[in-house]
């Protein structure tokens, strides 16, 4: 029997955790314009939001924000470890930053990149000396 960890996640589970965690700040978006707030009040409430689940689930869940714990996968440094917070955070900051400037762009190319290599690694991965691999062990049975 054969076992196989920290193999790179596909492409349907880093779109199912990319869609998941956007669902989750696009809901805090929603909910701060119908508030009674002013502008600035609503944008950093939903940027708060941004921030934990991105950035702090990251850290304290060991490199999964809470999409990518419903897919089972992580994101960790290329010798299988977590990531520190610094990493972390500016993996986020730079992915959400590209995404806003080529007005989401960004988030369907890279998604593409990762597909189309071999080691399954964006360019924001290529960056920061990180991966993304799936959590659950495949285990090969062999006779």
């Amino acid at each position: 029997m054969r076992e196989y960890a920290n193999l790179p996640a596909n492409f349907n589970s880093r779109l199912n955790a990319f869609f998941l965690d956007l669902g989750i700040v696009a809901l805090a978006l929603l909910i701060n314009i119908f508030m009674q707030y002013s502008n600035f009040y609503k944008v950093g409430i939903t940027l708060f939001v941004w921030v934990v689940v991105n950035i702090i689930t990251l850290v304290f869940k060991e490199g999964q924000t809470l999409g990518k714990m419903s897919s089972k996968i992580k994101v960790v440094t290329l010798t299988n470890e977590d990531p520190g917070f610094w990493i972390c955070a500016f993996r986020s900051i730079f992915i959400l930053t590209l995404g806003l400037a080529t007005a989401g762009i960004y988030f369907v190319i890279g998604l593409y990149i990762s597909e189309g290599r071999i080691d399954k690694r964006s360019f924001h991965d290529l960056l920061f000396k990180t991966k993304v691999v799936r959590t659950k062990v495949f285990v090969e049975l062999t006779e």
